[in-house]
């Protein structure tokens, strides 16, 4: 199996372990790579890029993000999409700024489920005025925890390449796309069938959390 692609987005840390993955290959006979410190290297060197592919295939990251400022171009109305300057969904809001000035907490609405930012009709500006970068937002966003089923959709993903290693290249190449990633495998290797399975389990999980951006109206 091998990935293909770039995705920029942190692999600073890992959303499971190497135990993680070692629970998900219990049953295989791994005797190929050579003892446990070897099979427990080569599960370390998967894991940056499982976690490259589940961060793809979502089009966000699952770390925990406190304190940041992001900021947009004004755009003319009363709401600003978080979503625009990579924000996916934003925790708390701290504080709003136009153009250097501060707008009132209780002026604003937010929207967390959809990463919006709604003037009420008191704010004062009451609109984002156009611009360029001229809109900031202080926030906190992102997960404390990383969900339980993401953590189990890197493993599994890191099982994938280490079963399709010990399956060879034989047979016939399938292909499934996870993100930015493609992944290929034997259909007719010796773990083709366990490969394409934890592959599709993963990528469920991973589809349930992905970022649909759209623009603010």
């Amino acid at each position: 199996m091998a990935a293909e692609g770039v995705f920029t987005t942190g692999n600073l840390t890992s959303y499971c372990t190497v135990e993680d993955v070692f629970k998900v290959l219990r049953g295989y006979d791994l005797a190929a790579f050579g003892g446990p410190e070897a099979l427990a290297e080569r599960v370390q060197e998967l894991l940056p890029l499982a976690r490259g592919m589940v961060d793809s295939g979502a089009g966000r990251d699952f770390r925990w993000h406190p304190g940041e400022t992001v900021t947009l171009d004004g755009n003319g109305t009363d709401r600003a999409l978080l979503s625009e300057a990579g924000v996916s969904l934003p925790v708390a809001v701290r504080a709003v700024r136009v153009g250097g000035g501060a707008v009132a907490a209780e002026a604003c609405h937010v929207y967390g489920e959809t990463g919006l930012v709604r003037l009420k009709p008191e704010a004062s500006p009451g609109r984002f005025p156009v611009g360029v970068q001229n809109v900031a937002v202080d926030l906190d966003w992102g997960f404390e925890d990383t969900p339980v089923e993401v953590g189990m959709a890197q493993a599994k993903l890191a099982a994938a390449e280490l079963l399709a290693e010990l399956g060879g290249e034989g047979g016939a190449v399938q292909e499934t796309r996870i993100g930015d990633y493609a992944v290929r495998y034997a259909e007719e290797g010796r773990y083709g069938g366990a490969v394409r399975r934890l592959c599709e389990e993963a990528a469920e999980v991973v589809r349930r959390y992905r970022v649909v951006r759209v623009a603010a109206v």
